[in-house]
Formats: structure tokens, sequence, C-alpha cells
């Protein structure tokens, strides 16, 4: 939009004029200074300074509120980075949180945190992410709930130039000069899992898969990867059930008791997602079938368990480093470097064994209060 075609210099007159009636214009020697060559009928401009000085003081401040109301882009450059994971308060995201505050501390900028309440709440998402663009925050980190009807709003927001870090999901839309993505390796994921069950079922068995789900990408991964894995190296360990997932807990529940009540043999559960793996360890609780069928998990949420051995392990994910890598990103991306399309960060195997080591704490660090 041109200067001359805008509405600029309309509003630049108006506050001029409150501004010489406040009483702070240019003076001669007298009390008033009087305008030379005016027309006849032109009105003469007095700008007295006989004004008493608390009318003059808030006419300064009307005339300064008002030029700020006009001019609110020039007032201020937000340095707040909108972070929408796919929900709050939770053992999985919160860290993730701890990782991009901490960075954000040490680079002098601010965080807006802010999830639906459910994780299969893509239309709240959706809502949430169009907020956060028309408040003009200087770029945005999101983790999508679901892959396909994010695309389209974040194409609209990478067309915009705001600078975006994809946390989680790939998108299927190619990385540019402001929009990257920090993803967790679900392909050494599957892989690692696909191992764990061979080695704890020493090599045979028959077990189910539960939380297959198709909308987010990163799980439809780890399920290819880990049968794939499961097929060439352990031959003799067969898939005797595969359940898609749900974002509900007492629905994977249910999901997992179905297939224990069929009666046909199971050795090892794996669950490839939280919820999913939360869902599986319920039902075999209420089925005292803890003990005598193994429970590989995906998503760090239900940790308890794994010191008791009612689940055997679980697949975590570096949320921490997530969030302090895309916070990095961001940062970069706002202030015009060049940053990786793609940052990738391996999983952790978390077992009774190691579940307090120091690897294990750092990715379970929450503290997004506090300094580094």
């Amino acid at each position: 939009m041109s200067l001359t075609n805008s509405p600029f210099p309309r509003m630049v007159q108006m506050y001029y004029r409150h501004f010489l009636r406040a009483g702070f214009g240019p003076r001669g020697r007298g009390s008033a200074a009087r305008p030379t060559a005016a027309r006849a009928s032109e009105p003469i401009m007095v700008m007295s300074s006989s004004l008493p000085l608390s009318s003059r003081r808030s006419n300064i401040l009307l005339a300064s509120l008002l030029f700020l109301a006009f001019f609110p882009a020039c007032s201020r450059t937000s340095n707040t980075i909108a972070v929408i994971p796919r929900a709050c308060g939770t053992v999985l995201w919160e860290p993730a949180h701890a990782g991009a505050a901490h960075v954000a501390r040490s680079k002098g900028m601010n965080i807006y945190w802010n999830a639906p309440t459910r994780e299969d709440d893509v239309a709240g998402q959706i809502d949430l992410l169009e907020k956060v663009v028309a408040r003009g925050y200087a770029g945005i980190i999101i983790a999508p709930d679901q892959t396909l009807p994010l695309r389209t709003p974040v194409r609209r927001i990478v067309s915009r130039g705001l600078p975006i870090v994809v946390v989680g999901t790939n998108l299927g839309i190619a990385p540019a000069a402001k929009l990257s993505y920090v993803l967790n390796d679900d392909v050494a994921g599957g892989e690692m899992a696909a191992r764990r069950v061979g080695q704890i079922l020493g090599g045979r068995g028959s077990i189910a898969i539960l939380g297959i789900n198709p909308q987010l990408t990163g799980i439809t991964a780890r399920e290819r990867s880990f049968e794939k894995t499961l097929e060439q190296e352990y031959p003799n360990i067969h898939v005797v059930a595969r359940r898609l997932g749900y974002y509900s807990v007492p629905q994977e529940q249910q999901v997992a008791e179905d297939v224990l009540n069929r009666g046909e043999a199971i050795n090892a559960i794996v669950a490839l997602s939280h919820s999913s793996t939360r869902g599986a360890f319920y039902a075999l609780v209420e089925f005292d079938k803890t003990r005598a069928i193994k429970l590989v998990g995906f998503d760090q949420d239900l940790m308890p368990p794994i010191r008791t051995g009612g689940i055997d392990s679980v697949i975590m994910q570096r949320t921490y480093d997530m969030g302090h890598a895309a916070m990095e990103l961001m940062d970069a991306q706002v202030h015009g470097r060049a940053v990786p399309g793609i940052t990738e960060f391996p999983p952790i195997l978390m077992t009774r064994e190691n579940i307090d080591s120091p690897e294990i704490r750092q990715q379970l660090k929450a503290n997004w209060w506090a300094a580094q």
C-alpha cells in the first residue's frame, strides 16, 4: 500500500493539529505567534502558552495516546514466541516447555505456551494457531495433533513469511527459510522396540500391536519400522493382533481388554503411543497379567510401573532436547540466519535399570520457570 493512498498522512495531520492545540507548537516573542500571509477565510491557529500547566499536560497525554493508538506497530516489536504442544501438563510435553523456555530466557525472548485440553481437539489447535498469528508474535513452534489437518494452516503461515518450527511430526511440507522440523527418530524407535521384544521373548512368541494411528506420520513410521525389523531379525515372533489407536485412555484400555478376551496366547504387547501404553497397562492389571505378558510402550507418561516391572520398557522421546533445539532454530529464523531443514533426535530405551540415569533425568526436566 502506497503512503499517498493510505490514511497515514491524515493521521499525522490529526496528531499534529492536536499537538498544536495543546500549546506546544512554535511560539513567537509574545504570548502568541501570528501566522503570516493567512487567507481571510482561514481561522488563525493560536499556539498559546497561557494554558494552565495541568491542562497542557493532559493535552500532551491525550495526543500521545492518540499517536500510539494509530501506530501500534511502531510502538514495539514482539519478542514473544508462541509454543503450541499437543497438550499441556503432561510428562511428555512439559520437558519441551522447559527446553524452549530455557533458551528463550537466555536470548531475551518470551514464550506464550498454550494447547487444547485434549490431543484429539484438532479444531481447537487450529483455532489457537490462527489466534496467535493474529496477535503478531515473532514466531510459532507447534507440535501438530494430526498431520493432514495442519498442513493448510501451516502453509498459510509459511506463505506470510512468519517463522515456524514444527515439532514431532513431518507435515510433508518441504523445509524452507522460515520452516524447520524438529523430529523424534521414529524409525529408530521402531527398530529399538523390535529388538527389545526379541530380547525379552528370546526370539520367539506372539505379540499384539496397539495404538496404530495413520493420522500421525511418526506413529506410522514406528509401526512399519517395528514390523520390518521384527520380520528381518526375529522371524519366529509373530504379530497376531493389530489395533488402531485412540487418544482416549479408556478407549485404549477397552481395545486391549478385547484383545486379551480373545483367548489367543499373547506373550507381549507393543503400544505405539503414551495413551495406548497406559490403556494396555490398565487392561493387564485388570486381567492380572502384568507378569505373564510383557509390555513395551512408547512416549514417556506412565513411569512408576517401569520400576515394579508392570511395564517392561518405554521408548522415550528426548522432548527436552527437542524443545531446546526448536527455540534455538526459532531464534536463528527470527534473526535471518540459515537453519537446517530437519533436526532429528534418537529415542532412548527407558528400563528399570536406567530410569534414574542422568540421561533420563535430563529429558524429564520440566522446570520451565527456572534458569537453565
